[in-house]
C-alpha cells in the first residue's frame, strides 16, 4: 500500500529523482500498460526543443507520444496500448512511434488529461517496494473504508475487496447493517464477492487473516451514480479508458468514491493492463 505523500508539485523530488512539475504536451498516441522487469530499464527518448531527451521514470499509464523511441533493456519488456493499433510489445529492439493517420487527434484531449491529472501521482510510486522489518498490520486497500464516507452505486453483481498487510490467506464477509450475510470469499489478497444485487443502504465488510487479525469497514450503497470524468472517452482501449476514469474519480473524490473506482476497473475487460499499479494509485488517494 502506498502512503499518500505531499503533492508532487510541492515536493519536486521523489525517491531521489527530480521530476518535472508538468510534462511537455505532445501528440499522444498511446500509453504504457505493463512493464515486465525493472521500470528503470525502460528507455523512452522524446524530442524536446529539437533534441532527443529521456523521459524520467516511465510508469504504467505513461503517455507515449508521436516520434518517441521506446526500448527495454536488460531483458525487460514494455507493453504499449497504441491508439488505433492495439497492443505493441517492445523489448531490446527500438520502437519508434509513427504519426497517427486519420481519426481523432488525441494530443489535447484524452492522453493529455492522463499526463496532467494522473501521471504526476503515478510517478510518486516507488519503482521497487521491499517490505522490511515486521509484517504490516492488516488493512483495507481503500483506507477510508474504516470510516463511513465510502459510497457504491446500487446494483453491483460482484465486489472487489483489496486488503494489504497481515498474513495470508485472507477471508472477507459482506453483511447488511442488521447482520444478514450477503456474501463471503477467500483466500486471495484481491477478494471477489460475486452473486450480489446491492440495494441502497449501509453495509459492513469484515476481513480477517490467518493470524486471527480482523478489520471492519463500512460503506453505503446509494441510488445515484458517481460523477464520471469525460476526459478519457477518446481512449480506444476500454481497459485503459476504465483505468483512467477510475483513477481520476478517486483523485477528485477519494473520501466518497474510491471504493467505487476500484469496482469500475475490476469490471472492465482484461487486456493486459498492470491493474495492481492502478489500484495502488487509487488507494494512494485515500491514505493520509
Amino acid at each position: 500500500m502506498i502512503v499518500k505523500q505531499a503533492s508532487l508539485l510541492a515536493a519536486g523530488l521523489v525517491a531521489g529523482v527530480l521530476i518535472p512539475a508538468m510534462a511537455q504536451a505532445c501528440a499522444g498516441a498511446g500509453v504504457i500498460t505493463r512493464i515486465a522487469g525493472r521500470p528503470q530499464d525502460v528507455v523512452i527518448m522524446r524530442s524536446e526543443g529539437g533534441a532527443k531527451a529521456p523521459v524520467s521514470r516511465p510508469r504504467v499509464l505513461e503517455v507515449i507520444c508521436v516520434g518517441d523511441t521506446v526500448q527495454a533493456l536488460n531483458g525487460a519488456t514494455v507493453t504499449l496500448s497504441m491508439d488505433g493499433m492495439g497492443m505493441v510489445k517492445v523489448a531490446a529492439a527500438p520502437y519508434t512511434v509513427a504519426a497517427r493517420h486519420g481519426g481523432a487527434n488525441m494530443a489535447s484531449n484524452a492522453y493529455q488529461s492522463v499526463s496532467e491529472h494522473l501521471l504526476p501521482d503515478m510517478k510518486r510510486q516507488p519503482w521497487d517496494v521491499r517490505l522490511r522489518g515486521g509484517v504490516p498490520p492488516l488493512a483495507f486497500g481503500v483506507q477510508s473504508l474504516d470510516g463511513t464516507g465510502q459510497q457504491l452505486a446500487q446494483g453491483h453483481t460482484q465486489l472487489l475487496v483489496r486488503v494489504a498487510g497481515g498474513v495470508g490467506p485472507y477471508k472477507v464477509q459482506l453483511s447488511s447493517e442488521t447482520g444478514a450475510i450477503a456474501a463471503a470469499a477467500s483466500p486471495t489478497p484481491d477478494l471477489l464477492l460475486s452473486g450480489l444485487a446491492l440495494a441502497p443502504g449501509p453495509y459492513v465488510l469484515k476481513a480477517s487473516d490467518s493470524s486471527g487479525a480482523e478489520i471492519t469497514g463500512k460503506f453505503v450503497v446509494v441510488a445515484s451514480a458517481p460523477p464520471s470524468p469525460g476526459d478519457y472517452q477518446g481512449v480506444d482501449d476500454p481497459e485503459v479508458r476504465a483505468a483512467a476514469t477510475a483513477a481520476d474519480l478517486a483523485r477528485v473524490a477519494p473520501g466518497a468514491w474510491a471504493f467505487e473506482a476500484e469496482q469500475m476497473l475490476a469490471s472492465a475487460p482484461v487486456a493486459g493492463l498492470d491493474r495492481g499499479s492502478v489500484y495502488e494509485l487509487i488507494e494512494s488517494y485515500t491514505g493520509d
